[in-house]
This record gives C-alpha cells, sequence and structure tokens, in this order.
C-alpha cells in the first residue's frame, strides 16, 4: 500500500472514535461534531483535487457543497438548540438542507459523462419503485398513525425520503452504467447507500416511537468520513468521467436482483394484509401502495426484457454507434466469401489523443463521420463496411482483390481530411491499413490474424499507409512475441543485470557521476542487445518491472558508493514508468529503503517519452515535481533528436540536459553549432549538459571549449559491472571523509551537486 493510499485509513481510522462518540453527546454536541466532520471533508476534498489532479472534478465541487450545505444546516441546528433549547422545525436550517439531497444527485449523475445513450433508466427506476415499496411500509405507512408527527413534518420528511429513493436510484444507475471499480468510486457508493440506510432507519424509529433516535449519528457522521476518505485516496484522480455505457443487458445475477425486489413489494403486502384491519376501507389503501409499487416493478422488468430482446437483436449484426456491421457480421461473411476477395482493416491513428483533447462525445461523432467516408469511398464497389473496434474499421472488398491497395490509399486519403470540432476549430487523424488478398479459401479467424498482421506493419513504420500482409512480417511478429515471453522470463529467472558507465567533469576530469545500463545475458551464456529487448519491454508493459528492478539495484549499490564516492547515478525512466501514479513513490521508497538522499539520484526522461506522455501531462508533471521537490534531478536524454520543444523545457521540471551521442561525432561539421546552441540554451535556463558518446580527446577538448559541463563515453571508460567500475572509482577518487554533522563531502561532488538556483514549483505548473 503506497503513503497515499495510507492516508485514506489513517483518516478513517481517526474518524471512527468520532462515529463512536457521536451518539453519545447531547444534540448541541451532535451538531458540532457534524461541523467539525464536514470541516474536515472540505479539506480532504480540497487537499485531494489538488495533489491528485482529478480531470474530471465537477462531481467534486458539488460533493464540497452538499457537504458545506450540511455543515451551515447543523450550524444552524445547534444555534436553534443553544438558544431557545430545541431545534425549531421548521427552520432556516431545514431550507438550508433541503438543498443537500439536489446537489447530491446533481453529484451522481455528474460522475460519468454523457455518452450516445443514456443508458440504465429502467433498472434505476425498478430500484426506486422497490425502495419505495420498503419506504412505504416501515416509514411512511406508520407515519401517518404517529400523532405526534403533524402535517408540516410529515411533508418535509416526505421530501427528505424522496430524495433518499432518488439518490438511491441515481446510484444504482451510475454503478450499472461505469466499470469505474476504484478505491475512492467504491468508498462514495457506500457512502451513498449508508446515507440511504441512516436515513430510512432515523425516519423509521421516529414513525415507530414519536423520537428522534441518537444512535443514527453514527451513520451521518460516517457518511461525512467516508467522502472524505474517497478524497483521500490516490484513485480519486480517475473514478469520474468515464462515458455512460448501455448495461450489460444478460446479466443474470442483475435479472435476479430485480425479481428479488419484485417478491420484496409482494411480502410487504401481504405482511400489510395480515396487520390491516379488513372492517376499515381505508386500511387497504395501505395495502394497495405496495402492492401498486410490486406491479409497477414487474411492468418495468417486462420493459427491461422487451428492449433486451431488441438490443440483442439489433448488436448481433450492427454497429449501434455508426449504424455500419460489427464484428459478427465481418465473421459470417469472411466464412462464405470468395477467392479474389480483399479484407483491409483500418486503424485511427492518434484517435485517443482527439477523446482526450475533445472528449467522447466528439470522438463518437468522429468516428461516425469516418464511418460516412468510408461509405463514400466504397462507392458503387461490392463491399462491405464494418467497424470493428472501437476506433477500428474494416472493409471486405468481394472480387476486388486486384483494386485492395489502390482502395487501401483512398480510405487513407479520406480519412485524412480534416475534422470540424466544436469552437470553430479541426480535429486531424490518420489511418494505418493493413491489407490482406484472400486468393484461398480461409478462415475467419485465421483471415482476421493475417490482416491484422498486416495492419500492424503499417502501425510500425509510421501509420498512415497502407501495408499489404507478408508472412516475414508474421514470422518477425512471432519473434516478438516470443521475445516478449523471454524477457518476463529473464526477469523472474535473474537473468538481467546492471553495468555502469562513469559521467566526467569535462573541465576537472573528476568521475561525478554514472549512468546505469541494462544488460541481460541469457542462461547459456548468450548476451542480448538493449535494442532489441527494450524497445519489446516498452511495448508489452514488462517495462514497469523491469524499470522498478533497475532502480532497487542502483540504489542498493550506491547505498555503498554514495557515502564512499559521493557520485550521483542516472537511471533510465520509461514513458509508461512515469505515466503511472505511483512512480515517484516507488523512486522514493527505493532512496528510504537504503538509506539515500534524493541527490543521490538522477532520472533520466528521453524526449519522445515526454511527448507520448503528453496526454497524460498533469501526471508526469506532478510525478517529476515530486522527486525534484525530494533532491531528485531530473535529466532529458538524447535531447535535440526528438521534438526539441522548448515548451516542454519551460514547463517540465527539468535539471539536465543530455545531448545525443550524433552530435559529438560530427564535431568537426556544422553540428558544433548545435551543440553550443543546446549549450547555451541550457545554460540560460540553469540547466547542466552532459554530452554522450564521447570517444576521442578531441571530441572532449572541443566540447568542453563549446561550454558543455560534463560527458560519458569509452574516452572515459566503458560500461562496467559493479565491481569493475568500483576498480575506477577507487582509483580516480580519493574520497575525503571531511565529517561535517555526520555528513561526508567529497572534493568532486560539486558539478552535479550545483548550488544554482533551480526553476521552482509555481513555475512550471
Amino acid at each position: 500500500m503506497s503513503g497515499s493510499a495510507r492516508a485514506t485509513w489513517w483518516y478513517l481510522g481517526l474518524g471512527a472514535a468520532l462515529v463512536a462518540a457521536s451518539p453519545l453527546l447531547p444534540a448541541t454536541g451532535r451538531q458540532v461534531v457534524y461541523v467539525c466532520a464536514g470541516i474536515s471533508v472540505v479539506a480532504a476534498i480540497l487537499f485531494g483535487m489538488r495533489r491528485y489532479r482529478p480531470g474530471w472534478r465537477r462531481p467534486w465541487w458539488l460533493l464540497m457543497g452538499c457537504v458545506c450545505a450540511g455543515m451551515l444546516a447543523s450550524l444552524w441546528w445547534a444555534v436553534d438548540l443553544a438558544v431557545f433549547g430545541e431545534r425549531l422545525f421548521p427552520s432556516g436550517g431545514d431550507l438550508v438542507y433541503s438543498l443537500v439531497m439536489p446537489m447530491l444527485m446533481v453529484s451522481i449523475v455528474g460522475w460519468t459523462r454523457r455518452g450516445q445513450r443514456r443508458g440504465g433508466r429502467v433498472e434505476a427506476a425498478i430500484v426506486a419503485a422497490g425502495g419505495a415499496a420498503l419506504v412505504w411500509a416501515v416509514v411512511v405507512e406508520p407515519m401517518v398513525h404517529e400523532a405526534s408527527i403533524d402535517t408540516v413534518e410529515f411533508g418535509w420528511y416526505l421530501m427528505y425520503l424522496a430524495g433518499d429513493l432518488g439518490v438511491l436510484a441515481l446510484t444504482a444507475r451510475t454503478l450499472l452504467v461505469t466499470q469505474v471499480r476504484t478505491m475512492s468510486y467504491a468508498l462514495l457508493v457506500v457512502a451513498a447507500g449508508l446515507l440511504i440506510l441512516t436515513d430510512v432507519t432515523y425516519y423509521a424509529v421516529l414513525a415507530d416511537t414519536g423520537t428522534a433516535p441518537t444512535f443514527t449519528a453514527a451513520g451521518y457522521v460516517a457518511v461525512y468520513l467516508l467522502i472524505g476518505g474517497a478524497a483521500l485516496h490516490p484513485s480519486m484522480a480517475h473514478s469520474g468521467g468515464q462515458v455512460a455505457s448501455e448495461p450489460n443487458p444478460t446479466s443474470k445475477s442483475r435479472l435476479w436482483v430485480y425479481v428479488a425486489l419484485i417478491a420484496t413489494a409482494v411480502a410487504l403486502t401481504g405482511y400489510q394484509i395480515v396487520r390491516s384491519d379488513h372492517g376499515s376501507g381505508g386500511e387497504w389503501m395501505h395495502v394497495l401502495v405496495p402492492l401498486g409499487f410490486a406491479g409497477l416493478m414487474a411492468m418495468l422488468l417486462v420493459v427491461r426484457l422487451s428492449q433486451l430482446a431488441v438490443l440483442l437483436e439489433s448488436r448481433s449484426r450492427l454497429d449501434d454507434l455508426t449504424g455500419l456491421g460489427n464484428l459478427v457480421q465481418l465473421r459470417t461473411e469472411l466464412d462464405t466469401v470468395r477467392p479474389g476477395s480483399a479484407l483491409l482493416l483500418i486503424d485511427l491513428d492518434g484517435f485517443r489523443d482527439v477523446n482526450d483533447s475533445y472528449g467522447h462525445a466528439v470522438g463518437d461523432d468522429i468516428l461516425r463521420e469516418v464511418g460516412r467516408r468510408l461509405a463514400v469511398t466504397a462507392g458503387s464497389l461490392d463491399a462491405s463496411l464494418m467497424r470493428v473496434g472501437s476506433d477500428e474499421f474494416a472493409v471486405l472488398l468481394r472480387g476486388g482483390a486486384q483494386y485492395a491497395v489502390e482502395f487501401g490509399d483512398w480510405v487513407v486519403d479520406a480519412v485524412r481530411r480534416p475534422y470540424p470540432v466544436p469552437g470553430g476549430g479541426t480535429a486531424l487523424l490518420t489511418a494505418s491499413v493493413g491489407v490482406l488478398p484472400l486468393d484461398r479459401p480461409t478462415t475467419a479467424a485465421h483471415a482476421l490474424r493475417e490482416a491484422d498482421l498486416a495492419l500492424f506493419t503499417g502501425q510500425s513504420n509510421g501509420g498512415n499507409q497502407v501495408a499489404v500482409y507478408d508472412a516475414a512480417a508474421h514470422t518477425e511478429r512471432q519473434a516478438r512475441t516470443r521475445m516478449v515471453r523471454d524477457v518476463d522470463r529473464a526477469l523472474a529467472d535473474g537473468e538481467f543485470s546492471v553495468h555502469y558507465q562513469p559521467i566526467a567533469d569535462l573541465h576537472t576530469g573528476a568521475i561525478v557521476a554514472a549512468e546505469a545500463l541494462l544488460r541481460w545475458t541469457r542462461a547459456d551464456g548468450t548476451r542480448v542487445s538493449p535494442a532489441d529487448f527494450i524497445p519489446v519491454a516498452e511495448q508489452s508493459g514488462a517495462i514497469v518491472p523491469i524499470g522498478t528492478w533497475v532502480l532497487r539495484e542502483v540504489c542498493a549499490q550506491l547505498r555503498d558508493w554514495y557515502p564512499r564516492y559521493g557520485i550521483s547515478v542516472t537511471v533510465n525512466a520509461a514513458a509508461r514508468q512515469v505515466r503511472r501514479d505511483d512512480f515517484a513513490e516507488t523512486v522514493l521508497e527505493a532512496l528510504a529503503d537504503n538509506d539515500l538522499p534524493g541527490t543521490a539520484l538522477i532520472v533520466e526522461i528521453t524526449e519522445t517519452g515526454l511527448i507520448t506522455a503528453a496526454r497524460d501531462a498533469a501526471t508526469v508533471m506532478a510525478q517529476l515535481q515530486r522527486l525534484r521537490d525530494r533532491g531528485v534531478r531530473i535529466a532529458i536524454d538524447d535531447f535535440g533528436t526528438g521534438y526539441s520543444s522548448l515548451a516542454y523545457l519551460r514547463q517540465l521540471p527539468v535539471d539536465i540536459l543530455k545531448m545525443d551521442g550524433s552530435f559529438t561525432s560530427h564535431l568537426e561539421d556544422r553540428d558544433h553549432v548545435f551543440v553550443r546552441a543546446i549549450v547555451e540554451l541550457a545554460g540560460s535556463l540553469g540547466l547542466r549538459t552532459i554530452a554522450e558518446a564521447v570517444e576521442t580527446p578531441e571530441q572532449a577538448e572541443r566540447l568542453a571549449l563549446l561550454g558543455c559541463d560534463l560527458a560519458q563515453g569509452y574516452h572515459f571508460a566503458r560500461p562496467a559491472p559493479p565491481e569493475a567500475t568500483e576498480t575506477i572509482l577507487a582509483a580516480t577518487l580519493c574520497p575525503t571523509r571531511a565529517h561535517d554533522g555526520g555528513r561526508v563531502s567529497h572534493p568532486n561532488a560539486g558539478p552535479m551537486d550545483d548550488s544554482r538556483p533551480t526553476r521552482s514549483a509555481s513555475a512550471v505548473a
């Protein structure tokens, strides 16, 4: 469990004492407890939004409004109790509290973004009807006979209970139309359920005894604390904002729940019949109400079942967003297609970025437009058009193998035309097309697999192009699959190791740091080049556990080196690692486990990795800034070969630029102009500069004259295992153990621990 997640459980654990004590307090004390709990929730929400930066903040602001309204009402009632000795009813506090339920319902609706279909309504109505039957039996009907409750109070109570049913229905609907199942989301759902249960219990006891219970105070305080705990949990950053979707129509467990609700309503009807006075016509009305709810639920269930039949029929062959065929239709047609046809798989390059930039509603509009353009492109051809994935389409050209590539080029051109978006702008997309000539009988599974291989080839070559299936590509992909499997096994079997290459100060020649480099030697002694396995690990996601292992290995080594030699070590971090919201925590835990300060470590990120992570810019920014605040320095690796965006240098918390080795190897050409420009740019931004691949004394001397600070390469030392590296360190560094307050100072510590002012967090926010 991360330190950030532990804050939630500390908060809830400390709040448990408040929950236990609240029923024991006098009425005024309970109101004060509500106010204190509400203040903690507001603070937790503000902290969570600032710390975790959720992309979908609307429901959190509305929740804060609910809590503030509840606090104001409690404060008002506390004043009533202090001044008049009792709660006035209705009072200004009741008027303020009447805003809580509407705001809470709007907040629940806001947890999902509106999709093409707003499903879950019938299910929500069934749940609400079942809840209404229960509320009628245990609260409303007994309350009618309670003489101590006057008409005005009864009306207010009915309004509150109606709000509870609204919260119940909307919570049920939200659970049905979203797949979000984070801890933060779970705590909020439990809070909503506990609020309804506490309210119903409160009014049921009040209706039965005529006296408001005190033990329900624990439930209300717990509701507050659950909301606060949800706001403090790291998962609050991505618990909302998913597009609402149609609930799974084939869920048998859900249908059984609906049947159970109907059975409950019928049972309540029987209970009312048993306790009714059959001689009084008025008593029969109390029986008819729950029976009416049971009938309503049965009718709604029939409606849902009829929707199920229609939905399954439409889903069997058609895509409900574009109106094109779907994967089921494609498989059916592929099983019967004649030789001489062609299958084209089309994937939209960069569609996720469009969704993230403009929203899912705009993304859906673009998908529909792509479907329309495909239909226009196909024209009068004998072709079937299908949408077979979120942003993937298929075209089956019957008897059209000879012009399949030309048709693919038409598709690329059609997709590339701009798409208008709200606000007057345009979105740009490209398409990758995989073509499979169907020159012999085949099965649907085989055809889809080979067409997908062709598509993968086009995407691997940069996208925005047509690629025809090639058996060699199939072999290459099989090799990649084996490599993915071998990479996972290598980590488990301990075949990876870390080598180190020293980094030297160009002006003094002193070694001031080293770069950690991953190496793989198989059990049979075969060495695998990082150029072969690192890209595979990045694409498969295995780079995350590998990167964590490297980080821990380096920190374990630094536990010995840093106090003795004062050197820092740079560790490469892939874009997948930095995009994770636990990346900074992983780095800091590795440092803490080895009693190391943040200055012992430098995290390297490539320019391309930064651009790739642009859609997660807030997460990347927060992770890097947190590390930098703890002394860890950030370096951009291979600078000058990627996008070289000045905006990233200005916005991101960066300390070091590492120039790509291609500049070093051509210093006698015009590249020295680029080196000077990079060095001067780094200096103007207060950044250090490291030149890579320095192999000759002449290159080192030229770089020093150009103003470069640091360098690494074969001229200084080759990458070597820890033992060989330590020999170099021991020979070139004579650590001066001049203790000052328990710290060991080193004459070579200055160049990497530069004391120049760095940009503050506010400057990069």
